[in-house]
């Protein structure tokens, strides 16, 4: 995404990446956290910011 980002860089688009954490699903199992609420603020807290991002589910950067 990084590269991509870089051969695009004048694309006004925001590009999120983001990590849900343990969520909630058969495979996850019922003592995950419930992470969608979260994932949809993040992407709408950052929705028309122009560049590359990783976040958590929390809308917190994800040091690289």
């Amino acid at each position: 995404m990084r590269s991509y980002a870089a051969r695009h860089q004048d694309d006004p688009r925001s590009l999120l990446l983001i990590d849900p954490g343990h969520v909630r699903t058969v495979l996850g199992g019922p003592g995950a956290t419930p992470t969608v609420p979260g994932v949809v603020d993040a992407i709408t807290a950052h929705a028309g910011e122009p560049g590359l991002r990783f976040l958590d589910y929390r809308g917190e950067t994800v040091p690289r």
